[in-house]
């Protein structure tokens, strides 16, 4: 798809009858420019998805304004960045990798959604969103379809095919990953495999459970939704409930595959509640390899994922994208890795 052609200051001044001066003393609050005037203009530069170039505006001004990049999220996943070892360190490699003398980093959510974070829609309709990065991708989510309309560089982190020249997806294989943790639990021996899955909704969520119902297939076990819980949380606290849930539906199972380390700990916590042992009643596997996974009672068996790569990687082609330069790979895909510990 063609990139769309920015919208200019001299485009809407054509379109008002008004001179350029005119229309940016109106966008920048001049109070010489009448207040029905700067009203008109603003309205106008809003339906013409007018973003103001900051390139261009330092190089006049010789100084130096700094870029907002939204990194979107949902209220649970941007409040888990403070203790979840994945987020943590998606956003270390953004900050290593980002140039801070020009670009600020601003986390963000739906207007409704959590009064704590900043809203992106009011940075977009403000023009003040250079560009961003959704963490979260969720299925047909609207805030690729809101960026898009705007015209705003975007990278998305999750399966997504990019609309034009100023996106870009990156993400670990999910489908693989999950598959490589449920077949290695069946090659154990296991043939009553749990899901404690991803938040409802997210892509990542659809992919892991793909991967897992590829390799029971594989492996000619029937899939049993019963086997299957769709934790709240993102965290332990989520293990902790989905599993006590799997309890409560008294369903015979010998093995759990949990769709995150976080998840894995509430998991193994709720079991020794109910007198299990693991890994010699339940096996568990979880996903991410996060720090404390080597070093947990028993070390777990996870799926590591490049974090520090994928993050990296996505904020470098995202300045790119700010720069209009060509990123060479579009949609980048990393490859997980299955480790095993004592936990399977």
């Amino acid at each position: 798809m063609a990139r769309p052609k920015a919208t200019t200051l001299k485009d809407i001044a054509e379109r008002l009858g008004l001179s350029v001066p005119t229309v940016s003393r109106a966008l920048a609050g001049h109070t010489d420019i009448a207040k029905e005037t700067r009203e008109l203009v603003l309205r106008t530069a809003q339906e013409m998805n007018y973003r103001p170039n900051v390139h261009a505006k330092n190089l006049v001004t010789g100084q130096v304004s700094m870029e907002n990049v939204l990194v979107l999220g949902v209220p649970n996943v941007l409040r888990s960045i403070a203790f979840n070892s994945y987020y943590a360190e998606i956003m270390w490699a953004f900050c290593d990798t980002i140039d801070t003398t020009r670009y600020r980093l601003v986390l963000a959510v739906d207007e409704a959604a959590d009064e704590n974070f900043v809203d992106y829609h009011q940075l977009i309709r403000n023009h003040s969103a250079s560009a961003a990065i959704i963490l979260d991708l969720k299925i047909n989510d609207e805030r690729v379809r809101e960026l898009t309309e705007a015209n705003i560089p975007l990278v998305v982190l999750g399966e997504y095919d990019p609309q034009n020249d100023r996106q870009c997806a990156v993400w670990t294989d999910n489908v693989k990953g999950a598959y490589l943790a449920t077949r290695h639990l069946i090659v154990r021996g296991r043939r009553k495999i749990a899901l404690v899955g991803g938040l409802q909704g997210q892509k990542v969520s659809q992919s892991r459970l793909k991967g897992y119902r590829q390799a029971l297939e594989e492996a000619n076990i029937s899939f049993d939704e019963n086997l299957v819980v769709e934790p709240l949380e993102v965290d332990e606290h989520g293990g902790y409930a989905a599993m006590y849930e799997l309890i409560h539906r008294k369903v015979e199972f010998d093995a759990v595959f949990c769709a995150s380390d976080l998840r894995s700990i509430g998991v193994i916590k709720a079991l020794r509640e109910q007198g299990l042992s693991v890994p010699s009643d339940i096996s568990v596997v979880g996903y991410d390899d996060l720090p404390i996974a080597s070093y947990f009672d028993p070390p777990l068996t996870t799926i590591r994922q490049p974090t520090y790569k994928v993050g990296a990687y996505a904020m470098r082609s995202l300045e790119k994208l700010m720069r209009g330069e060509p990123v060479p790979q579009r949609k980048k895909v990393f490859l997980p890795e299955l480790v095993i510990r004592a936990s399977a």
